[in-house]
């Protein structure tokens, strides 16, 4: 017993070491490309407030406009479709493809049989995505303020960050996911791209979803990103309290698909990896 309550915070400091370690190099890695981040940072934003002028000055009117460009927050709306893009791009880009670079580096072989868990090295490149998404956020708002001067409130703040922590669960287990896939993928930006873009059309993160045909709308409720990008919005501005379900049902509905979705990630990744360990194809692209 007293070896047990002796090495449980061991483990604990060694677990948190392993994390900062990977974070920081993580965060060397990409600091190592000033141009590429320079012009990360000044292309993604205005991306998206170039994308929401083009809506908003030549959308016709109809049911999408008096929900969205016909409302008094039209950038708020596309502005939480957006950021959601950008978090679930850390998933996909952020984690799959960071495993996908490993096997074509050639490094992915000494990453896996170093003697720390798989998942703390993915977890750190996580973190370092989340430090640079969070910047993106800010700056993202100041250029809404500086073209709109629209502010984007935030109406429930405890609601609000409750929400935001469910996508970032839900977007770390499908990046686990998809960097189980990324393991056997060959053409991985293509996978990659398709997937980003159905995410997008399914979840409704641009348009309401109740937009959908019937068939198509049922399977987006499939995925926690539905509900999660609606709950940002709603808790953020109030939607008029247009929320797809009632929120007493939507939230606990939310925080179900979002932690299977983080469960099932982990799981499978966790079954590839072993899988390939005992294959030996690691390294194989």
């Amino acid at each position: 017993m007293e070896t047990c309550q002796n090495t449980r915070p061991g483990r604990i400091t060694r677990t948190l070491a392993e994390f900062s370690a990977a974070f920081r190099k993580d965060v060397r890695v990409f600091l190592r490309y000033p141009s590429w981040v320079a012009s990360e940072f000044i292309t993604t934003p205005l991306w998206f407030v170039f994308f929401a002028l083009g809506v908003v000055l030549y959308s016709p009117p109809g049911k999408f406009t008096q929900t969205t460009v016909g409302s008094p927050n039209t950038f708020v709306f596309f502005y939480w479709g957006f950021i959601f893009v950008i978090i679930f791009s850390t998933s996909i880009w952020g984690i799959g493809q960071y495993i996908r670079t490993e096997q074509l580096q050639g490094t992915i072989e000494q990453l896996f049989l170093a003697p720390v868990s798989r998942v703390t090295i993915i977890f750190g490149r996580f973190l370092r995505n989340f430090l640079t998404d969070m910047i993106f956020i800010g700056y993202t708002v100041a250029l809404i303020w500086a073209f709109s001067h629209e502010q984007v409130p935030i109406q429930q703040p405890l609601l609000f960050t409750f929400i935001f922590g469910l996508v970032e669960l839900s977007v770390l287990g499908f990046g686990l996911f998809f960097a189980g896939l990324a393991f056997r993928l060959k053409s991985f930006n293509m996978f990659a791209n398709l997937t980003q873009f159905a995410i997008i059309g399914l979840c409704g993160l641009f348009f309401p979803v109740t937009l959908l045909p019937k068939p198509v709308e049922y399977v987006s409720f499939l995925f926690p990103f539905t509900f999660l990008t609606d709950l940002l919005r709603y808790s953020s501005s109030g939607l008029n309290g247009n929320t797809i379900f009632e929120p007493g049902f939507e939230i606990p509905l939310a925080v179900l698909l979002s932690i299977a979705m983080f469960v099932l990630g982990l799981v499978f990744f966790r079954i590839i990896e072993k899988s390939a360990q005992k294959n030996g194809t690691i390294g194989t692209h």
